[in-house]
């Protein structure tokens, strides 16, 4: 046995394990965090998805019954009821890519590519929709994931996960497309910043990992906007001005990559999780009340 420790095998194991935990440590983000309380999210329904959505990354509410979702890997919208759990039609409007963001108009769905082109499909209700598809000019360094309908303004809302081409601007932005000219809007209509007093105790992570959009949408009823990060699971909310109200952390186990965010027209809210070791899911989520005391916060936003 005291041979053992000294043979190859043994110097062979150690390396692997010593190897092992190298990648472990610099790929984890190395910081602790603390979860909002799990009786400020209670979780009123859970409906699980079957495995062609494994990777769902956007969902939007149709009916009491039904939501479309896209995952990112596929160029389909996929019709999910909820009453039967499954999946009641799919919809082809490209080629398999990355797609990270979906929303609705009427029956016009618009899904956004991670480079931050979007597709348009014109009524989801007819067999093979015209497809129209917008080039934008964003750079895919932002790491495009978010999508939303902006019905006050006539446009959509493009968020960004990542920085971009320019590091040194050090805020992630939240861009607007016009619906009337189908054209971006050069300028952001936000920039999330992380000097806010909102992400207060998350600095350790480095300012990149503080919060790293999935997704975006606007409650039905107050006009709040809602931000999701599927990284390290949180939900911030903003007032109809963009500034920050309050931050909810979530627990992994019962949102282990929340990517998309759609409500219904009276404001029950879904969140969708892709799936890890668990099937992907969808969440009815219902938010207790404030996770903390209401900071006063401001936020820089884009001059009109």
């Amino acid at each position: 046995m005291k041979d053992y420790f000294k043979s190859p095998p043994f110097f062979i194991t150690i390396g692997i394990l010593l190897l092992v935990g190298i990648i472990y440590y610099f790929s984890k983000d190395k910081y602790y965090i603390e979860y909002t309380d799990s009786s400020q999210i209670k979780i009123i329904n859970k409906w699980p998805l079957p495995r062609v959505l494994e990777e769902v990354s956007a969902i939007a509410y149709l009916d009491n019954e039904r939501v479309a979702c896209v995952q990112d890997e596929v160029g389909d919208i996929f019709i999910y009821n909820l009453v039967s759990e499954q999946i009641e039609n799919r919809i082809n409007f490209a080629k398999d890519d990355d797609f990270e963001g979906l929303t609705m108009v009427k029956n016009k769905a618009y899904v956004l590519r991670s480079d931050g082109n979007i597709f348009r499909v014109e009524d989801i209700t007819v067999k093979n929709p015209k497809v129209e598809k917008f080039e934008t000019g964003l750079s895919y360094k932002y790491d495009f994931e978010g999508l939303c309908y902006d019905q006050k303004n006539n446009r959509l809302l493009v968020a960004a996960k990542s920085y971009g081409p320019n590091n040194d601007d050090r805020f992630k932005p939240v861009f607007a497309f016009n619906l009337r000219t189908n054209k971006i809007e050069k300028e952001p209509a936000f920039k999330l910043n992380y000097d806010n007093p909102v992400f207060e105790g998350l600095d350790a992570a480095g300012d990149e990992k503080v919060f790293r959009t999935s997704e975006i949408n606007i409650h039905p009823k107050t006009g709040q906007i809602y931000m999701l990060d599927g990284v390290i699971g949180k939900l911030l909310i903003l007032d109809e001005k963009w500034n920050a109200q309050d931050l909810y952390i979530f627990n992994p186990d019962d949102f282990p990559q929340p990517e998309g965010i759609t409500f219904s027209p009276e404001g029950k809210m879904l969140i969708s999780n892709e799936g890890e070791w668990d099937p992907a899911n969808i969440l009815e989520v219902e938010l207790k009340g404030p996770p903390k005391e209401k900071p006063t916060i401001e936020t820089e936003q884009a001059t009109p």
